[in-house]
């Protein structure tokens, strides 16, 4: 679990880098697939919906991460999609609005999951959030990822959720 933690905070962190421009100068960009925010994801109020590109070797780079985490589970991932929004609310507010409780009544039933807790609690206070959730059915399971951050030069906060979703295989890898 703290091997999938380290690797998406990893991916944060590479997001975080993207924000600046500096990978999309070096390598012209690249399309995010976007889609409206799912239904079984509820919707902070205020929240407005924006096609941002996500550069294309961060969004290999998350792919790779999470296929790679999710076959040692036995998992399968078939698809991929990130969703941008932006805020006036706070990386905080996000932190808060997103609790464990909400997202299980929504249906994000994997137990332990460690939810908003950030990265610490001074990151989200300084502009950045992040959020882990998991849910499973008999035959597949989904990952959602959600992070939320504000440079301190703006006045508003960019809210990606990226959801994974993939089919149960018979084994995990290495089993």
């Amino acid at each position: 679990m703290h091997k999938r933690l380290f690797s998406v905070a990893l991916a944060l962190v590479m997001f975080v880098t993207a924000g600046c421009g500096l990978i999309e100068s070096l390598t012209g960009g690249g399309s995010a697939q976007t889609t409206t925010l799912w239904a079984d994801v509820p919707r902070m109020e205020g929240m407005q919906q924006e096609n941002m590109q996500l550069p294309l070797p961060v969004r290999l780079a998350v792919q790779a991460l999470i296929q790679s985490s999710a076959a040692s589970e036995g998992v399968r991932v078939d698809n991929f999609e990130i969703v941008s929004f932006t805020s006036a609310k706070t990386a905080e507010d996000v932190k808060a609005f997103y609790t464990n409780e909400r997202m299980q009544a929504a249906g994000w039933n994997i137990p332990n999951q460690p939810g908003c807790s950030g990265m610490n609690d001074e990151a989200a206070s300084a502009g950045v959030a992040f959020c882990m959730f998991g849910k499973q059915n008999p035959t597949n399971k989904s990952f959602l990822v959600i992070a939320a951050m504000r440079n301190e030069n703006e006045t508003a906060t960019t809210v990606y959720f990226l959801r994974f979703d993939g089919d149960l295989t018979a084994t995990p890898s290495g089993s």
